[in-house]
């Protein structure tokens, strides 16, 4: 006994080196790094993903209703953390469309109680005084350490598996309906018009009242910029790097490109004074000064940043575990777990709010042959150099660019509508869960749509369990293998036993159901063998 307490207790220089490869997953990976051939793909691959960051960052950024700076941030301080305590080798961690929606949501909900509480300035031309922008950054970083906070704890807790009660079809139909409301958002700056951003109940319906009631004020230059963006972007990323992948090493950097041209024709062409084109404004130069979140309205907030923990890790881990699969390794869910969380709450003291991974994003960095997450570190390096040098360059970008980009960008969610018949012919029951759950997120909201989802989702698992059947099995005529009489013409019953298939796990629930499919089967009867037995 004192043995086994001394060998538990007692650290070995084993016991050290397996914690280390425990806790950083980077020794482990680094140990088995070829640096001959994994360093040039993943250089290559890291400054193609962090030329993708730079658009992207300010897009979803401006998606969630905080300064475009902040994009570039959360691309370059979280890819950083997730280098060291990461499983996977080929995703790409920073901003994504759904997450940012829904901190968008919070962000709105809390500016607006703010403002209605007395806070705030006038805004400038820009869009929102300086000091609403520090506000709007406070609850998105303060969301991000909650959030990250959650993940964290969640991992430690072992409870990776959570994902796996959220069917394929439960996210399909939720990233759908999220696409719907992030197309929503973009519309008015697609349109030049301005209208609240509204929360709650039936958030797109009002919104598209808004829209029809001041379609009337549409400003034409703005239009006519976001059609001409969406169309480029659209032949480029279509038409030419999916068309011609095989032989496009690395594909066109469009949306680099998109908002190169668009801010020097703004620029250059005064587009803001002379059209009235909202640009992005003010940038500022260099790293952010470290600061503690604030935490005075968390619980105005808290079950939404349980929300985006759970979402933002089922989008995660789905994508690592897709590329694991690819490339033949492992990755540990938990680990996933807390490495998500670690990343957005360091990044939160560096005005990040919470992170997950980009499909896009991961894809071209596994498409440029990306080996491990190395491709991560010459891409924060590329975000860097821009933010402490070109940031300011890009204030007379105007922001239909940006909203163009996020449009596009959701054509790769809206093609899920296509997998519905493809659901139907596995199973009725998957459709409805993405109906239902597509459904609820447009119609109501992002956050109620998830949680009836998953509701619905556990319902038809009971019913499922209550329309299990039974059949007997009959031996196939010279194979050793026992099926329905209905599946092949040459069977035989087994003499003198009844073989039953119960088509469900077998378990509390639907125990009455498989007796009764028995007693039905085989014709037994117990009360009448107690009645007999109770004559004798």
């Amino acid at each position: 006994m004192k043995q086994s307490v001394r060998n538990a207790t007692t650290c070995t220089p084993a016991k050290r080196k397996k914690c280390c490869f425990s806790m950083f997953p980077v020794v482990k990976i680094m140990k088995r790094y070829k640096w001959r051939t994994d360093l040039p793909n993943d250089i290559i691959a890291g400054l193609t993903v962090g030329i993708m960051q730079l658009p992207q960052g300010m897009a979803y950024a401006m998606l969630a209703d905080l300064p475009p700076v902040v994009g570039l941030y959360m691309s370059f301080f979280p890819p950083l953390i997730y280098f060291l305590f990461g499983t996977s080798k080929q995703i790409s961690l920073g901003t994504v469309a759904v997450v940012s929606l829904m901190t968008g949501g919070v962000v709105s909900k809390m500016t607006t109680a703010w403002k209605a509480g007395g806070g705030g300035a006038d805004a400038d031309d820009e869009g929102y005084s300086l000091e609403e922008a520090q506000f709007r950054i406070a609850i998105a970083s303060s969301v991000g350490f909650v959030a990250g906070l959650i993940q964290v704890a969640l991992g430690i807790c072992r409870v990776g598996f959570v994902t796996t009660y959220m069917s394929d079809s439960l996210v399909s139909g939720f990233t759908t309906g999220a696409a719907v409301h992030v197309f929503t958002s973009q519309v008015k700056y697609a349109l030049g018009i301005k209208i609240p951003r509204f929360g709650g109940l039936f958030q797109i319906i009002n919104t598209y009242i808004a829209i029809i009631k001041n379609i009337v004020h549409t400003n034409i230059p703005e239009l006519v910029i976001t059609l001409i963006c969406i169309v480029i972007l659209y032949l480029v990323k279509v038409q030419i790097n999916q068309r011609f992948k095989a032989k496009l090493k690395i594909p066109v950097p469009i949306e680099l490109v998109v908002v190169i041209l668009g801010t020097v024709a703004s620029h250059f062409g005064n587009f803001h004074e002379i059209y009235n084109i909202r640009v992005v404004g003010y940038i500022p130069r260099g790293l952010p000064v470290p600061a503690v979140p604030k935490f005075d309205h968390v619980n105005d907030y808290g079950v939404d940043c349980l929300i985006i923990a759970i979402v933002g890790f089922a989008q995660s881990v789905s994508l690592a575990a897709l590329m694991a699969k690819k490339h033949h390794y492992d990755i540990d869910s938990n680990k996933e777990f807390m490495a998500y969380g670690l990343g957005s709450f360091f990044g939160s003291f560096f005005s990040c709010y919470p992170i997950a991974a980009s499909v896009s994003r991961s894809s071209v960095q596994d498409s440029a042959g990306g080996r491990t997450q190395v491709a991560s570190i010459f891409s924060a390096c590329l975000v860097l150099i821009v933010i402490l040098f070109l940031a300011p360059l890009f204030e007379a970008l105007p922001n239909c660019v940006l909203s163009a980009i996020i449009i596009v960008a959701l054509r790769s969610l809206f093609l899920q509508l296509l997998d519905l018949p493809k659901l139907f012919a596995v199973s009725p029951f998957d459709v409805a869960i993405w109906l239902v759950t597509f459904l609820c997120v447009v119609v109501l909201h992002v956050d109620y749509g998830l949680g009836i989802g998953i509701v619905f989702s556990f319902f038809t698992v009971v019913i499922r369990t209550q329309m299990a059947s039974a059949k007997v099995l009959e031996k196939v005529s010279d194979v050793e293998v026992l099926q329905t009489s209905s599946t092949y013409e040459k069977s035989e019953k087994i003499s003198g036993v009844s073989v039953i298939g119960f088509n469900s796990p077998l378990y509390y629930a639907n125990a009455e159901l498989f007796v009764k499919n028995v007693y039905r089967i085989t014709g037994v009867k117990p009360e009448r063998f107690r009645k007999i037995l109770k004559k004798l």
